[in-house]
């Protein structure tokens, strides 16, 4: 069965029916296995906000950031701001350190950041997240934080 299963997948593939791409997939823990978007019922839910504050790489300060899951810092492959927004438009092109990795990671700015909501920055852990997945491609950002990384 199993030569039948990958004969059926190459031949898809030489027809351009599936093909192989980096691109997020749901997880199941209950299942441990992905699950399809169309299986999935995607809904929000009120959660606790939590407040880490990011240090400039190089120099004195810091950038706040709110989430609700603390544990995606260590996912965290860079920080976004709003363009526009004034309190951190000098940091764009800059590096700040992941709270607890001592990971730097670059600042960049997109007009998805929401400046309302929060602090007005936004951690980006593409494994975690669709939208953060979107903004990885969008600015050419790893797929998940160096392994060497300390």
């Amino acid at each position: 069965m199993s030569a039948a299963v990958a004969e059926a997948f190459k031949r898809l593939h030489d027809q351009g029916l599936i093909y192989r791409g980096d691109y997020m997939v749901n997880w199941s823990l209950t299942l441990r296995m992905a699950v399809s978007d169309l299986e999935v019922e995607f809904f929000e839910e009120n959660g606790k906000l939590n407040y880490f504050w990011y240090p400039l790489s190089h120099g004195s300060g810091f950038i706040p950031v709110v989430t609700t899951p603390p544990e995606i810092i260590l996912g965290d492959t860079a920080l976004c701001v709003h363009p526009a927004d004034e309190r951190y438009s000098q940091y764009v092109g800059k590096t700040v350190r992941v709270p607890v990795s001592r990971r730097d990671i670059p600042v960049i700015a997109d007009e998805y950041v929401d400046r309302e909501f929060g602090t007005g920055a936004l951690q980006i852990s593409p494994g975690h997240d669709h939208n953060d997945y979107e903004l990885k491609k969008k600015h050419n950002l790893p797929r998940q934080c160096s392994r060497n990384a300390r």
